[in-house]
């Protein structure tokens, strides 16, 4: 695995291996760079120069500026080719001053200070021998902020919810903001019985803002109804929304649909359009136990992989040392962060969510 700036020259090796053992290169080799699905040849095959490597599997492959100009940033597949056969490898691109990142972490300044901080250093007492190339740290950061941001079931970062694939004006009028597909949501009679005031639940919560939002009838692509922004009341932190018509003008309009369809008690499936950002602000200020969480995660991960047995024992030359990993321990550190002390109903889950309860 290579990484390489868009743009600018790049020089890097790849060593060709069978079964785990260097494959001794020879005769005519090309290197190509495809799409990572293989549809599309991003760089057109470049001759390798015969070296010192070749004997060892080793490959020096040299791209110039121009070829690299037009990559994309993100993962791209460099194919080795030659009287060996075909080899695969994956091409990371960057670009100079857009760093690769994840909704919360810049991968060159976690990385670092996941190397330096107190938890690798933890982590070291159990990993003795054991080296891991930065890419590899930087898979278990995502790995870890992608299932804790599924525990906790909120977007990790403001992220705009269309009720459909959004075009590429859209796109760019979000400017860089993460986004995301969500379905309309299901008219019911019910919404406005009583003192409800067409009561719904967003799917996604925290709400940031709501864009807008539109009664879609008798199909997908009508817009029957434009509800005014002043009707709209939210409650930001769990997702409620209520509509309180503020123009009697305008709602008796509406109204006239509204009667016909609760006379009949008849749901209306993703009638209600709604286009809205929701998701965590300011991880660093409001939820630093969340970044805490996903490092620790993270480094888990780490010491897993390595297959550590739950105990044993060391010794050479008149030195014993025991050794006793439990991994369940450390992860309650995690679950701690996550839903609290055992039993108190708290954590980052009933910071965001609120606190939980069974009805029986």
């Amino acid at each position: 695995m290579a990484t390489i700036i868009a743009g600018s020259p790049a020089e890097f090796t790849v060593s060709v291996q069978t079964d785990g053992k260097p494959v001794p290169l020879s005769g005519q080799l090309q290197a190509r760079v495809f799409s990572m699905d293989g549809k599309r040849e991003l760089i057109q095959a470049v001759d390798l120069i015969e070296d010192d490597g070749w004997p060892d599997g080793e490959a020096l492959i040299s791209l110039s500026e121009s070829q690299t100009a037009d990559l994309a940033p993100g993962d791209a597949m460099l194919v080795l080719s030659g009287p060996f056969g075909i080899k695969r490898f994956r091409l990371i691109v960057e670009t100079l001053f857009e760093p690769t990142r994840t909704s919360l972490f810049i991968k060159d300044i976690v990385v670092e200070e996941l190397r330096n901080d107190r938890l690798m250093s933890a982590a070291a007492g159990v990993l003795t021998g054991v080296s891991v190339s930065d890419e590899y740290l930087w898979q278990k950061i995502r790995a870890a902020e992608s299932e804790i941001s599924h525990i906790l079931r909120v977007p990790l970062v403001p992220t705009h919810f269309f009720t459909s694939k959004p075009t590429a004006e859209q796109i760019a009028a979000i400017d860089g903001m993460a986004w995301a597909v969500e379905p309309a949501y299901d008219y019911e009679p019910s919404m406005f019985y009583f003192e409800r005031w067409g009561y719904f639940i967003t799917r996604q919560r925290p709400i940031v803002e709501i864009k807008r939002m539109w009664f879609a009838y008798p199909s997908a692509n009508d817009g029957w109804f434009n509800v005014p922004k002043d009707w709209i009341r939210t409650d930001d932190k769990y997702g409620h929304i209520r509509l309180v018509p503020s123009s009697p003008a305008v709602f008796q309009s509406m109204s006239t649909f509204m009667m016909t369809a609760l006379s009949g008690s008849r749901s209306i499936p993703f009638m209600i359009n709604l286009e809205y950002v929701a998701g965590l602000t300011d991880v660093d200020t409001n939820y630093p136990e969340l970044l805490d969480a996903i490092k620790k995660l993270a480094v888990l991960k780490v010491v897993a992989d390595a297959f550590l047995p739950q105990s044993g024992s060391i010794s050479a030359d008149g030195l014993s040392e025991s050794l006793t990993v439990d991994m369940g321990k450390y992860h309650e550190t995690v679950d701690r962060i996550l839903n609290g002390e055992p039993g108190s109903n708290g954590g980052l889950m009933a910071k965001l969510h609120g606190v939980r309860m069974l009805v029986m």
